[in-house]
């Protein structure tokens, strides 16, 4: 009896260690399940960190990582805000809930979908930059961005954007909107009621512009350093035509100043297209399939200074096209199909300086083309199919003419020799000169040694194949092999001259020098002296003296 009830007490001891045991190990699994859990979301997580500050402008910068859904809370006020390889699909009020204060707040890179209203809510109205750069947004709710006053920036470039809403930037104001490298292909109705200086929409899927797009579109004057600088680039997208009057300026503070639509499609420029943008500045057109232009398709442009049609399919310039454009100072028309011209064909512009003709078909090139421009300074006429220019009639009427390219031409090497002291003698010689060391040339630019028989549909690499004929040799530009009858020393003997000028002037100017380096010292001299009282008067203090002891007998 007494053995089965020893047992029985031993068997309950037993379990009631086994049972605590027991206990103390789940306790321990417990904690080692939470410490290993808290670890591995820090691991994943990083948090957020400050990784750098300026405690004199109270300026705070945290960088974030590898954050899912939201942003944590930080215990400073942050200024500025970046999130590396964050996942926040939904930037919404409960997305964001660090202490944000400051100028730029950057989820780039960060898997964002959707941006809705309330998710700035805690934001301070100064708020300088939105990046959203390089994501994956399909959604913005319409005035997210409208209660903030002082943006600068809101960045949306490469996130995969295919359509917004209508409105999404109503009552808006900002100075750059960058919408590049999306995949936008209608945009009516989307910026109505924004306020912007400079609207990015290069890179994108738009195929057509309606008259009315641009309508409730403010292009104001900006903040700061973007004063004037208004700005709208469609350019790589695939615009086909342009309708007459799809871009206006109501007034100076609501106008488009520079307008770039490059690397589309369109094939003409209708008349009056741009009639309304008389504030323009700069239009680029280059690198799209233009055929044809009319007579008025540049009218009512009288503030533009830069013109670029290069790389068009222009093969005929109407006469009065440029007769609005009295201030252009730079025309682009290279990589054409120009084969003549007429001495009216740049008439009106009187203030071009930089004239760019080159990869056309010219073949003839005549001085009196160049007449109605009057302050040309550079000249670009390479790869025209030129035999024959003249050079020294042109330089008469344009004696600003100081950079000239004729790079890839039928020239001989006499002529291109007579080209070269003239433009030497402007101080300006041969400009962006070509690298052809392997046939006859001046400088890399090729030459022949005689005149060819016919130059009639002979291409430049063809030229080329002849004169390689010809070898290399150092007196290819002798006097006496270009039968030139001027004065072999001629340059040296005006070297000589203009080294004795300035040898004379400099003799002047040291002998001036001396003059008056001794004139002040000896003014110090002399002011020193007196202040040390080793001479008390002279002539006119003692004539000064007298005058008023005469003064003083009248009296």
């Amino acid at each position: 009896m007494i053995n089965t009830k020893h047992a029985s007490v031993t068997q309950s001891l037993f379990k009631d260690s086994t049972q605590h045991t027991l206990r103390n190990m789940m306790k321990k699994l417990i904690l080692i399940v939470c410490i290993s859990a808290f670890f591995i979301h820090r691991a994943n997580s990083h948090g957020c960190e400050e990784t750098s500050s300026v405690y004199l402008y109270s300026s705070i910068t945290v960088t974030c990582a590898n954050n899912t859904r939201s942003i944590p809370a930080f215990n400073k006020t942050v200024n500025v805000l970046k999130c590396l390889d964050c996942n926040i699909p939904i930037v919404d009020n409960t997305a964001i809930l660090i202490n944000f204060r400051g100028d730029i707040f950057n989820l780039s890179n960060s898997h964002v979908r959707k941006i809705k209203m309330g998710a700035f809510k805690n934001f301070l109205n100064n708020t300088n930059q939105f990046v959203f750069e390089n994501n994956e947004i399909d959604y913005i709710e319409p005035k997210v961005f409208s209660n903030f006053n002082a943006i600068d920036q809101i960045k949306l470039r490469n996130s995969k954007i295919s359509s917004l809403q209508p409105g999404v930037f109503d009552d808006t104001s900002l100075s750059v909107l960058d919408l590049s490298l999306n995949h936008l292909s209608n945009i009516s109705f989307i910026f109505d009621g924004i306020k912007v200086t400079k609207l990015n929409l290069s890179t994108n899927a738009i195929k057509e512009l309606a008259e009315d797009t641009f309508d409730k579109v403010t292009f104001w004057s900006g903040r700061k350093w973007r004063i004037g600088t208004q700005e709208l680039d469609l350019s790589k997208n695939f615009l086909e035509k342009i309708i007459p009057n799809t871009f206006k300026s109501p007034n100076k503070d609501n106008t488009i100043r520079n307008l770039y639509l490059g690397t589309n499609s369109i094939n003409a420029i209708e008349n009056n297209t741009f009639s309304q943008l008389s504030d323009l500045r700069i239009l680029s057109l280059e690198e799209n399939k233009i055929s044809s232009i009319y007579k008025d398709s540049f009218k009512g442009l009288t503030s533009m200074t830069s013109l670029i049609l290069k790389k068009n399919l222009i093969t005929n310039i109407p006469i009065g096209l440029f007769g609005d454009l009295g201030r252009l100072e730079m025309l682009d028309l290279s990589d054409n199909r120009l084969s003549s011209l007429s001495p009216n064909t740049f008439s009106g512009l009187i203030s071009l300086t930089k004239l760019n003709i080159s990869h056309n078909e010219l073949k003839v090139f005549e001085d009196s083309h160049l007449f109605p421009l009057g302050k040309l300074i550079s000249l670009d006429v390479s790869d025209t199919k030129l035999h024959d220019l003249k050079l020294e009639i042109i330089m008469e009427h344009h004696f600003r003419l100081r950079v000239l390219v004729l790079n890839d031409n039928f020239w001989t090497c006499k002529h291109l020799v007579q080209m070269y002291k003239l433009m030497n003698h402007r101080g300006g010689g041969f400009d962006y000169p070509a690298r052809h060391f392997d046939v006859p040339n001046l400088h890399g630019i090729a030459c022949s040694r005689v005149e060819l028989e016919s130059y009639e549909n002979l291409s430049f690499e063809e030229f080329l194949n002849i004169i390689s004929q010809d070898h290399v040799f150092e007196d290819i530009f002798d006097s006496r092999i270009n039968q030139d009858q001027e004065n072999p020393y001629s340059d040296i003997q005006s070297v000589i001259k203009n080294i004795n000028n300035i040898t004379c002037m400099f003799i002047i100017l040291t002998i001036i020098g001396i003059i008056l380096f001794i004139s002040c010292v000896f003014k110090f001299v002399v002011l020193y002296l007196r202040s040390q009282n080793i001479i008390k008067n002279n002539k006119f203090t003692f004539a000064y003296a007298q005058n008023q002891d005469n003064v003083e007998l009248l009296h």
